[in-house]
C-alpha cells in the first residue's frame, strides 16, 4: 500500500493522475475505552480496516493509497471521561470535507473514509460529510466500516463476526468488550492491560434500547460503570485477527461495488 505522506510532491502528482488510485482516509477518535484499553482504539481500528481492505482493492486492479489518519472524531458518548477529546459535529464535518477537497484539488477522484467509531454523532457527521461531497462533480466518496444509516446485518455486524466470539452473550458485546479488546490484542498487543482485562466481570446492558431512548453518555447507560460493555476477559488475539480479516474482505466488496468499473 502506498503511503501518501511518504511521497514527494512530484510522486504525489503522478499518483493523483492515475485513475486507478483510491485514497483510504482513516477517521478515528480519541476516547475512553475502559480501564484496560488505550484511548486510541477507534483510530487503531480505522487504520486496521484500511490495512485489511487494501490488498483486496489491489487484487481488483485499484491502487490503494493510505492518507494520514484523522485522530480526532465526535465522541459525545465519552465526553467527561479523562483523555477523551471530542470534536463538535460541525468541526469534524468541516475538517473531513476540507481534507477530501484538498485531495480532489490535486486530482484524486476516489476517496474511502474508513471509520471504526460508532458514536451516533460521528455517524451523523459522516452523513453530512457524504452529503457535502456529493455535490462535487467527478468525486466518489465512500464511507466504510461503521456507516451512517447502515442496514443490519452489515460488514461490521455480520453473523460471521458474532460466531467468532467466545462471549456467552455475543449480541450484547459492545464498547471495549471482547471484540474491541481482541482487535487491540491483534493489532497493538503492548497497549492492552491484560491483567486488568482478565479481572473485569461482564457488563451487560441494553445499549441499543438506551441509545434509542436518548442516552447521551456511557454513564447514562451504566451509572457507576467503568466504561466498558461486554466481557473483555474472553478476548483473544486470534479472534481479533479473524474478525478483522472477515470485515476487511466484506468491506472491500462493498467498496469495489461502490467504485464501479475500474478505468483501464
Amino acid at each position: 500500500m502506498i503511503r501518501l505522506a511518504e511521497l514527494t510532491w512530484p510522486a504525489a502528482a503522478r499518483l493523483a493522475r492515475d485513475p486507478r488510485a483510491v485514497v483510504l482516509l482513516p477517521v478515528g477518535a480519541i476516547e475512553q475505552h475502559g480501564p484496560h484499553l488505550p484511548l486510541l482504539v477507534d483510530l487503531l481500528g480505522a487504520e486496521e480496516l484500511a490495512r485489511r481492505v487494501a490488498p483486496h482493492l489491489a487484487r481488483a486492479g485499484w491502487r490503494p493509497v493510505l492518507a494520514p489518519a484523522l485522530p480526532y472524531g465526535v465522541s459525545t458518548l465519552a465526553v467527561g471521561w479523562s483523555g477523551t477529546v471530542s470534536l463538535s459535529i460541525a468541526t469534524f464535518r468541516r475538517v473531513v470535507v476540507d481534507v477530501v477537497r484538498a485531495l480532489a484539488s490535486h486530482g484524486f477522484r476516489r476517496v474511502v473514509l474508513t471509520n471504526y467509531q460508532a458514536d451516533p454523532d460521528q455517524l451523523r457527521a459522516l452523513a453530512l460529510v457524504r452529503r457535502d461531497l456529493a455535490r462535487q462533480r467527478g468525486l466518489t466518496v465512500v464511507v466504510a466500516g461503521f456507516t451512517p444509516n447502515a442496514k443490519t446485518p452489515n460488514a461490521m455486524t455480520n453473523p460471521g463476526v458474532r460466531r467468532r466470539l467466545r462471549s456467552p452473550s455475543p449480541d450484547a458485546e459492545w464498547h471495549s468488550g471482547e471484540l474491541e479488546t481482541a482487535m487491540v490484542m491483534a493489532a497493538a498487543p503492548r497497549l492492552v492491560r491484560r491483567r486488568v482485562a482478565r479481572r473485569l466481570k461482564p457488563v451487560w446492558v441494553d445499549f441499543r434500547g438506551g441509545l434509542a431512548r436518548g442516552a447521551r453518555n456511557f454513564r447514562d447507560l451504566a451509572p457507576g460503570g467503568a466504561g466498558y460493555f461486554g466481557a473483555p476477559a474472553f478476548a483473544r488475539a486470534k479472534t481479533g485477527r479473524d474478525v478483522m480479516a472477515l470485515r476487511g474482505k466484506l468491506i472491500a466488496r462493498e467498496i469495489i461495488a461502490a467504485l464501479g468499473a475500474r478505468p483501464t
